[in-house]
């Protein structure tokens, strides 16, 4: 396998953010105007990190006011520390920039990180205004919940916010983010306290929504957008990769029901790339294939997520 692909390398982990962090602007605190049709969502459709907000924009309606754009879903060949917007040297049609490095830059000219998604970007300006996926949900949720269309209700009501962001927490925590530190393990000890950690959360799920709808009760909040994409790349790649095959995504009666019903709602159906998502974290990039392990499998079936 090249130098350049490592598996699970990009969209498995978040950068440790900084008090003085350039890219750390909010909504909230005054920092960026509420202004419509000025920002843009860059994402990954095979991203853990970025589509729980990508979901969350189209079922709010706020598709209408901001816009999104999606990375190219593999790394171009011998390159591991960029995004680009397509296979060649395709343009954002809104940014006009071919790489998000380029969006990251004109923040900071010595940008030398990696850059990351999601990243909302200031249209007015090309500038990554933030890449934290948890300050852009919960940004989005609640300053901009005027903007929601009619009838959706609020997905972080300031009288639950507390519960909801700890429920998060524990999901990004305990099923979110164990596959990119399963990839890092270096012992069977390792892996298993992980893989354990990963199944009692699941457990701890199923048994949650035994009388629930949803996971706060019967509307959607911020937590299901996390847990439905971690869930659906659980039965889709993770369970084979990552090793996490204690019990399948069906072994759980609740969780199945729960995620196969939020999969009927246009936006969790239209925002998941089964294709993508086993292209990134498959193929990797676009390095000619020379292992098994890079090679994309013809399953699982997808078909049962809409018996």
């Amino acid at each position: 396998m090249s130098d350049q692909v490592k598996p699970n390398d990009a969209c498995s982990w978040q950068p440790k953010k900084t008090t003085d962090s350039p890219f750390s602007k909010k909504f909230s605190t005054g920092e960026l105007p509420i202004e419509t049709n000025r920002y843009r969502l860059i994402w990954g459709r095979f991203c853990p990190w970025a589509t729980p907000i990508a979901t969350m924009i189209d079922y709010t309606g706020l598709d209408q006011v901001i816009s999104k754009g999606a990375i190219y879903s593999l790394r171009h060949a011998g390159v591991n520390d960029n995004w680009f917007f397509g296979k060649g040297d395709q343009k954002d049609p809104v940014l006009q920039t071919t790489s998000l490095r380029e969006n990251f830059e004109k923040v900071d000219p010595s940008f030398t990180d990696r850059p990351t998604v999601p990243a909302l970007v200031d249209v007015k300006t090309g500038k990554v205004v933030n890449n934290s996926s948890q300050e852009i949900m919960n940004e989005l949720a609640s300053s901009w919940q005027p903007y929601f269309k009619e009838g959706v209700a609020d997905v972080l009501p300031a009288s639950e916010r507390t519960p909801i962001l700890t429920l998060t927490s524990q999901i990004i925590t305990d099923i979110t983010s164990i596959p990119g530190q399963i990839a890092a393990v270096k012992s069977q000890s390792e892996y298993k306290k992980l893989a354990n950690q990963y199944f009692d959360r699941l457990q701890w799920l199923d048994d949650r929504l035994a009388q629930r709808q949803f996971l706060m009760g019967d509307n959607l909040t911020v937590p299901d957008f996390w847990l439905v994409v971690s869930l659906i790349r659980f039965d889709t790649v993770f369970y084979f990769q990552s090793k996490l095959n204690q019990k399948q995504l069906t072994d759980f009666p609740n969780l199945w029901r729960y995620a196969k019903t939020c999969y009927q709602i246009p936006a969790f159906k239209q925002d998941t790339d089964f294709q993508a998502i086993k292209e990134h974290f498959y193929q990797v990039s676009d390095d000619p294939v020379d292992s098994l392990s890079r090679i994309i499998p013809l399953g699982p079936d997808e078909s049962k997520w809409d018996e």
